[in-house]
């Protein structure tokens, strides 16, 4: 692996959001004490329990709590939102943390709630995309910005901030032929999601290379994880959060029509049963979580991969405890 991060989705089993913020800033901050380079947040509209729809906002108050832990939008839902916003709130976030974020960017995830109450057809919503991704690079790179597309058209733009770098590290979340041909065209780098078997992330990364990328930023794959001292304890503790997000994902998937037998995220609703879900994550005592790792990194070969770490618990001191444990006893043991 290239580096490792942490999965910091802002989640509220405990309803209340105070406390739901505090214990995901601690564990950030745990996290870059253990020696973890990055830290991404998902973005999650109208759900009581991932509290993360305002990303920027939770990113800024990350820079001023941390200090060295790359800051990561893991993704900013771009259909979703006026591009200009997502430029100053990107430059702004990058400039008050010392140049720390990275901008991953998707078109809304599985969940049609988030469509329908902001206005956006799914049908549409790839080129709302690629074609706010245009007008991102623009913005960023050039004062005096005309546009003129068919969604965002702008005459003698400019924003500001500027950027206080030559570019902005950007990932796409999405693995669909489309986005990895342009991930390569432009350098982005590219997320798989924590239900994806690792056989199909390594064909994305392989028919992205096979695009001749230019130089791009690692791979990012999503993993849970629990690692406890007792195997059969981390399962159990992993097994309630895996199963209500299992759960939930079948619910969210069955409320879109099917095109082809696939759903979003590319994957067909078994790929979030129960069993399907544990043998993609990372559960077990360290041993049990070295030899899972390391089978990821056999799968994934020599490609350049952060691994990202999605605590699979309810009990934030629970998630803490697993963070140092692979920390200490996992990380040491892996390339």
């Amino acid at each position: 692996m290239h580096s490792y991060a942490l999965f910091a989705n802002f989640e509220n089993p405990f309803g209340d959001t105070g406390q739901a913020f505090a214990e995901s800033v601690a564990s950030v901050m745990h996290a870059e004490t253990l020696g973890f380079e990055q830290v991404w947040i998902t973005e999650h509209h109208f759900n009581e329990f991932s509290v993360s729809s305002s990303i920027f906002a939770l990113l800024a108050h990350l820079a001023a709590r941390t200090s060295r832990i790359a800051l990561g939008a893991g993704a900013v839902l771009l259909p979703f939102h006026d591009p200009i916003r997502v430029a100053e709130d990107a430059a702004t976030v990058d400039a008050i943390s010392g140049g720390r974020l990275l901008l991953g960017v998707g078109r809304g995830g599985p969940f049609p709630d988030q469509f329908r109450h902001f206005g956006v057809s799914n049908d549409d919503s790839r080129s709302r995309l690629f074609e706010a991704l245009d007008l991102l690079e623009r913005i960023f790179a050039d004062t005096e910005v005309d546009f003129d597309g068919e969604h965002y058209r702008y005459h003698n733009l400019s924003v500001y901030p500027r950027l206080n770098r030559s570019r902005l590290p950007i990932w796409l979340a999405s693995s669909t032929p489309e986005s990895v041909a342009l991930a390569a065209e432009r350098g982005y780098g590219l997320m798989g999601a924590s239900a994806a078997p690792s056989s199909k992330l390594r064909s994305v990364m392989d028919t992205y290379a096979a695009a001749g990328p230019v130089a791009a930023p690692p791979f990012v794959a999503a993993r849970y994880l629990l690692c406890a001292e007792d195997h059969s304890r981390a399962r159990a503790e992993a097994l309630p959060f895996i199963r209500d997000f299992g759960k939930n994902m079948r619910a969210a998937i069955r409320q879109i029509p099917a095109r082809g037998g696939l759903r979003p995220f590319g994957e067909a609703e078994t790929a979030f049963d129960e069993e399907a879900l544990l043998a993609k994550a990372i559960v077990g005592d360290p041993a049990a979580c070295i030899d899972q790792c390391q089978a990821l990194q056999e799968e994934l070969g020599s490609y350049p991969v952060t691994l990202l770490l999605k605590p699979a618990s309810y009990d934030p001191e629970a998630n803490r405890r697993s963070l140092t444990l692979f920390a200490e006893q996992v990380r040491p043991h892996l390339t």
